[in-house]
């Protein structure tokens, strides 16, 4: 695995393109790859902790918080003795949105950000560069990235992002008045985790007058079993490792936290791995995935349960994409693959309106 101190070496291997994780790959691609790896691997050994914050920094008015909703909408698997909803801040893109300010013609994103449960938050920092590729090639007016709880905290373990995905869906239908029908969630990584859980949670919950479904889900890249990403040796016999740039230690780390202390019962394994446990879907799905990245295989498999699964049929969609690490959506820009990362969110927004 690449190290910070090997990657001058890298530099001028990875010159030769047969020495680079993938010859189709640019110089830029492969030395990007490789730094990703380097930093991924250092942020985790040194247990760094993203700090979040709730007062709005560089975002002004374009960050707001948002207050859980009625107790009633956390029950059954979001009702833990330790864990509670808190307040969450999320940043709007491109600009706040008012209440009601949404035409018919548009719809509202609610994007969950990526890195394993324990890196990242919505703000520009972190989903700038997807907020953007949404509504260039989408029709969204307003995108809504929230900071969930981070896993490394106390009360981050699970449920907690559950709970706060509740609260900003939550949010946009009560306080924003937007309906669920113009309301599309999206995750990429272990935000497409989120979203898929959400959706089940929509399903458990059962009284859509409370808690109706979106309009559709796009799911980039998403973490279908979050345990099993605690056996590190799996991950390194994939096929795929040499060109994914995530190490096996960051995942390993973020399952570790968001499971700490926590019994995997049928009911909690559902959620922590949703995909050998599929549903009804409530709403039409795009699975997102990379041809290089460790979890292809488990998008395909995802993909394909879920669509074979009673009542979902033509509800779900598998969009595969070329020579692409996991998580395009948010590492497109580093890497240099912005033209994936184009065509994808322009395919996903065909598929919103064709569902």
């Amino acid at each position: 695995m690449p190290s910070l101190l090997c990657l001058p070496l890298l530099a001028l291997a990875y010159v030769t393109p047969r020495h680079r994780q993938d010859e189709a790959w640019s110089y830029r691609q492969a030395l990007a790859n490789s730094a990703l790896k380097a930093g991924l691997k250092n942020y985790t050994a040194l247990r760094t902790r993203w700090r979040l914050s709730l007062n709005p920094r560089r975002e002004a008015d374009r960050f707001t918080l948002i207050d859980p909703a009625s107790p009633e909408l956390y029950k059954d698997i979001l009702a833990d003795k330790y864990i509670q909803p808190e307040t969450i801040g999320a940043t709007w893109y491109p600009e706040p949105l008012l209440p009601q300010g949404v035409s018919k013609d548009k719809y509202v994103v609610l994007h969950f950000h990526g890195g394993s449960y324990v890196l990242g938050d919505g703000r520009t920092s972190s989903c700038g560069f997807i907020a953007d590729n949404f509504l260039q090639n989408m029709a969204t007016s307003h995108v809504l990235c929230p900071q969930h709880r981070l896993a490394y905290r106390p009360e981050g373990r699970f449920p907690a992002q559950l709970q706060d995905a509740v609260t900003a869906y939550k949010y946009l239908i009560d306080q924003m008045q937007i309906h669920p029908s113009q309301i599309v969630l999206s995750g990429d990584s272990s935000g497409g985790h989120l979203a898929l859980d959400l959706l089940r949670y929509i399903v458990d919950f059962n009284n859509v007058s409370v808690l109706p479904a979106p309009k559709s889900s796009l799911l980039w890249s998403p973490w279908g079993d979050v345990p099993a990403a605690r056996n590190r040796n799996e991950w390194r016999q994939n096929k795929n490792y040499k060109t994914d740039y995530v190490p096996p230690s960051f995942p390993a780390w973020g399952a570790t936290q968001f499971l700490k202390g926590l019994e995997i019962t049928d009911e909690v394994e559902k959620y922590v791995a949703p995909m050998w446990h599929p549903f009804n879907l409530p709403a039409p799905v795009l699975v997102v995935t990379g041809q290089k990245e460790v979890l292809f295989e488990d998008h395909k498999r995802l993909a394909g349960d879920f669509k074979k699964f009673a009542g979902n049929g033509d509800k779900v969609e598998l969009l595969s994409i070329d020579n692409v690490p996991h998580d395009v959506l948010m590492i497109g820009w580093i890497m240099g693959f912005r033209k994936e990362v184009s065509e994808s969110t322009t395919a996903a927004g065909e598929f919103i309106n064709a569902n």
